[in-house]
């Protein structure tokens, strides 16, 4: 197959499961191309196993002047690009009624001019849904062309919606032959607001399980309790609660602890002062973005990882967190919340423990269980990683993926517009 995937940028140090699932595409003898239409850096590969396969090469980010009236300066040599590519009528392609708003401030042109002159694919994945009005456009103008498959992560579905209604995706369910969800939870959230049922499925993001072997730890530290959270430094990640609760367990029972925290983001300031004030600023380390590599690190120096996520106030939400599968695969017992996509890989009692979102007592109370019952760490550990096995193998979730792909290029499957009249075009 020739895939395209549409993502806001490659490679992405929080995104090493675009980067996993198209080498595991390419090594299984197709082609991908891969399109960053974000206009956003690059931040840089997390995957070093994905490096010999140099998917550099085939990867194109477009970029496009932030401010408007350079976007003006440059538009003349930009549509001389178009026709380079594309050839001298391309340029009656970009009509307004095709691409509106996206015409109107440049951005559709600037994404044409490096589009590839052969734009056609067997299949054209969206990992990202609002990147779909982009490539639906281009589709449209005749500058693309494939099956198109969209996927909702998380925030997409959750924090998007929560912002700008139930009707955000209406333009896209006649458009895409099928979507993809990271969780059950999202796909039920994705039907509620109108994606046709028997179009969306259920694919993990996959992740390589010889990356992270199994070396599970039979008890905690007899030293310092060594607690790990990883992840952006945003509200929805909850690790604000995470550290008031580790402080009043740390208080009460008089244990020390270490809390290392991987990842970056606008909350750095406020975590650093909420240790302060919580008088851990010595026990709490912020090591900012790390690669798979240092990531898998820090899993085996921990003792309990924790993933405290919470449906932040914009509406944001978590699928089956990614560094929580890793957690589980090496072999830590771990805390998750009742969130989102999490209580579909965390089984409370069984691989892990689970308590409310967004509050400490509750944090806390689990922090205290989870310590409490090592006794019970080696078949709860086993439990995990073989959850994580059956459900999230690179191998097991790359042949997912695919026989997506295939259900929609069967001959007898509809072609785009099939789904006509189902809802509204795109603003």
């Amino acid at each position: 197959m020739k895939i395209a995937f549409f993502t806001n940028a490659f490679p992405m140090m929080s995104e090493a499961f675009i980067a996993n699932s198209a080498a595991a595409l390419v090594q299984a003898g197709h082609s991908v191309d891969i399109f960053g239409i974000g206009n956003v850096d690059a931040t840089g590969l997390s995957v070093p196993e994905v490096a010999p396969l140099h998917l550099e090469d085939s990867t194109t980010n477009i970029r496009w002047p932030d401010a408007r009236a350079e976007r003006w300066r440059k538009l003349p040599g930009t549509l001389k690009n178009v026709v380079a590519r594309h050839g001298a009528g391309s340029v009656f392609r970009l009509q307004p009624n095709i691409y509106r708003r996206t015409f109107m401030d440049l951005s559709a042109i600037y994404q044409a001019a490096q589009l590839p002159a052969n734009g056609d694919y067997d299949i054209i994945h969206c990992q990202f849904a609002p990147l779909a009005e982009h490539v639906i456009k281009h589709r449209r103008a005749g500058f693309l062309s494939g099956r198109l498959v969209v996927n909702f992560r998380g925030y997409d579905i959750s924090e998007l919606v929560t912002a700008h209604g139930e009707h955000l995706y209406d333009h896209i369910w006649p458009e895409a032959a099928a979507f993809i969800s990271n969780s059950d939870y999202f796909r039920q959230r994705a039907i509620a607001i109108g994606c046709p049922e028997d179009r969306i499925s259920v694919v993990g993001s996959g992740m390589r399980l010889e990356s992270f072997p199994f070396q599970p730890v039979s008890e905690a530290s007899s030293g310092d309790i060594r607690f790990l959270m990883v992840g952006r430094l945003i509200e929805r990640k909850g690790f604000h609660i995470a550290l008031a609760a580790l402080a009043r367990y740390s208080q009460a029972s008089g244990r020390g602890i270490h809390v290392d925290i991987v990842g970056d983001g606008p909350m750095r300031a406020e975590l650093e002062q909420l240790a302060r004030d919580c008088r851990m600023d010595e026990a709490v380390t912020l090591h900012g973005a790390q690669s798979h590599t240092a990531i898998a690190d820090f899993i085996r120096q921990c003792d309990v990882f924790i993933a405290p996520s919470m449906t932040c106030a914009k509406g944001s939400q978590d699928g089956p967190v990614n560094t929580l599968k890793e957690a589980m695969a090496i072999g830590r017992p771990v805390i998750g919340t009742r969130h989102g996509g999490i209580s579909e890989l965390v089984i409370d009692g069984e691989t892990g423990l689970l308590c409310e979102e967004g509050n400490v007592d509750a944090l806390e109370h689990a922090i205290n269980r989870i310590l409490g019952m090592q006794a019970s760490w080696p078949q709860m550990l086993a439990k995990a990683r073989e959850v994580v096995e059956t459900t999230y193998a690179l191998s097991r979730t790359t042949d997912d993926l695919i026989g997506v792909y295939n259900s929609i290029l069967e001959p007898s499957s509809p072609t785009p517009g099939d789904f006509a009249g189902l809802s509204k075009e795109a603003a």
